[in-house]
């Protein structure tokens, strides 16, 4: 046998080594025992590290429903995450997120037309499941439809983890 092959064990053909098995009996290489295609080992993945992010952060595209006393309105904008709570933020409200962030309000409520403020304490938790639901349920009873991009459910999963807000 040249060097750079191998000899299949069941039908006696000659192979270079970079055939992983036997295109006629399917013995692999490595394990000649083995019948069937190589499959790379599973091994279980990491825990995710502890990542700190910095407050305030914004998470953009979100789309939201406002309980207002005029009904519930949809809205569009960001989310601002503070450790005192959520601010919900419309893209229509000219409401300074800096300031908000800096002195946010003492309770829950609006902070401007179509922007409201959701106090942390009073997070119940955050459900995101297709078939369930994706809401802020605040103490229990309200729920506040909440849409995000992937990226922004991934975001809003580190800061809760962070936050020590349950969520699904």
């Amino acid at each position: 046998m040249t060097e750079g092959t191998w000899t299949c064990s069941t039908c006696g053909q000659i192979y270079s080594l970079s055939e992983p098995a036997c295109p006629v009996c399917r013995v692999t290489r490595e394990n000649r025992h083995v019948i069937g295609k190589i499959e790379p080992l599973r091994s279980p993945k990491p825990p995710p590290e502890q990542v700190e992010v910095p407050f305030p952060f914004t998470i953009r595209d979100a789309r939201f429903n406002l309980p207002l006393d005029k009904g519930a309105v949809w809205a569009s904008g960001s989310v601002m995450v503070t450790e005192a709570g959520f601010f919900l933020l419309s893209e229509k409200d000219s409401v300074d997120a800096a300031a908000l962030a800096d002195h946010p309000p003492a309770g829950p409520g609006p902070v401007g037309a179509l922007s409201i403020f959701v106090p942390r304490s009073v997070v119940s938790r955050i459900l995101h499941q297709r078939l369930i639901g994706e809401f802020i349920e605040v103490q229990g009873r309200q729920k506040i439809p909440l849409r995000l991009t992937p990226g922004g459910w991934t975001d809003l999963d580190v800061i809760c983890d962070q936050l020590g807000i349950p969520r699904t």
